[in-house]
């Protein structure tokens, strides 16, 4: 099977996956707040998802390596499918941290497996090019989802928007079964067998992408989670908080293709840490925004961080990984943003409460800074010159 015709197949089957879960953006902090409950438990609500997700990602990502990719994107698919009819039952805290929790599992069969399918098929020298690829698909979704979802939710309410989330991941099922020779079982080749699955975490280069991964998350889910919330106090409408958080990952989506050829080309330690700056940058600018707008212009500036940050940080990760660790690594990649986002939503909401918003994104873009001059005072120079050997 070409190459070209699997990296098409999971770049689109990514568009949907990303899609449907980014829908529930906008909408399950506005359902959170509908049923009487504060800040703290809507962080908490939103953040189960990614808790459960972070957990999970690692053995699916491992059993991919051992089972096969094919099974596990598509289980993936059919869980992502089902899993949004039960969102509209639940009616207090409990049963909703529950659905999340299951939406969260769906998400880990699914995402280490895609990774490591275009992992598997890319050559060292195009592995940048081909995860930007793979990146920006999932980007779109993620730019795609939230607008949707707002957008359901201001016109038809919150049973549409929860039955809009199943309809991506179903159109990716039904084009996956059309297609299902294309994804392979197992990766081609296998080497570095025998040797422990974390000898390659030793390298400092894969611990500082992991951590990048947590940080950008972290001011991922100050977005996603609380945007909707916060803008509301300046004359912001449900839909109007999609198109922020949409604007987040525009500028992210439009770089990934880019950045990969960078990757490929100058290395990574310099894309991420050019990351980093810019999303502490974006996160400290939307205190001082007060409209629309600006505060789009504010997100825009956080996803070109992370446009730069999220590419080149997958793909040290996985020039570092053997091919038969491979779902492995890209599981560990995808479970740290995922801590990330988790963190992001319970602290931030726990500071909002103490502190109130403005505080809150203040404090995010802090984080970020941190771990920016962190990373930079532990890197190597001639590592900022290349990374990809």
């Amino acid at each position: 099977m070409d190459k070209s015709f699997t990296l098409i197949t999971v770049y689109l089957i990514a568009f949907a996956g990303f899609t449907s879960f980014s829908l529930l953006f906008p909408v399950v902090p506005y359902y959170a707040s509908s049923l009487g409950l504060s800040a703290m438990d809507v962080g908490f609500i939103v953040s189960i998802y990614s808790y459960v997700n972070a957990v999970a990602i690692l053995p699916c990502g491992m059993l991919s390596d051992r089972w096969g990719r094919r099974t596990f994107l598509i289980t993936g698919l059919v869980l992502s499918t089902l899993i949004p009819f039960l969102y509209p039952l639940a009616r207090d805290m409990f049963t909703l941290c529950l659905v999340r929790a299951l939406h969260g599992l769906g998400s880990a069969v699914f995402i280490p497996t895609a990774l490591a399918v275009v992992t598997d098929v890319a050559t060292p020298e195009t592995r940048g090019r081909v995860l930007g690829w793979y990146t920006a698909s999932a980007q779109l979704g993620l730019m795609a989802g939230p607008a949707a979802g707002g957008f359901l939710l201001q016109q038809f309410g919150f049973e549409v928007a929860f039955y809009g989330c199943s309809l991506t991941p179903l159109l990716g099922l039904i084009f996956i079964s059309t297609r299902i020779n294309a994804i392979h079982q197992k990766p081609a080749a296998v080497t570095g067998l025998g040797e422990h699955p974390w000898n390659w975490l030793r390298q400092g280069g894969a611990i500082i992408s992991l951590v990048t991964l947590v940080l950008v998350a972290v001011g991922s889910g100050a977005i996603s989670t609380f945007i909707p919330l916060y803008v509301r106090e300046f004359g912001v409408t449900e839909a109007g908080a999609g198109i922020i958080i949409t604007s987040c990952y525009l500028s992210s989506a439009a770089l990934r293709i880019p950045v990969g050829n960078l990757s490929d080309r100058f290395g990574n330690a310099p894309l991420v840490m050019a990351g980093l700056a810019l999303c502490a940058a974006g996160l400290g600018l939307i205190p001082f925004m007060h409209d629309l707008w600006l505060f789009a212009l504010a997100a825009l500036v956080f996803g070109t961080g992370m446009g730069f940050a999220m590419p080149a940080s997958l793909t040290w990760l996985a020039h570092l990984s053997p091919v038969d660790k491979r779902g492995l690594s890209m599981g560990m990649g995808s479970a740290a943003f995922q801590v990330g986002l988790a963190l992001g939503a319970t602290s931030m909401g726990m500071v909002i409460n103490q502190y109130g918003y403005t505080n809150m994104y203040f404090t995010a873009a802090g984080i970020v800074a941190a771990g920016l001059i962190v990373s930079l005072l532990v890197t190597p120079i001639k590592a900022l010159d290349k990374t990809n050997a």
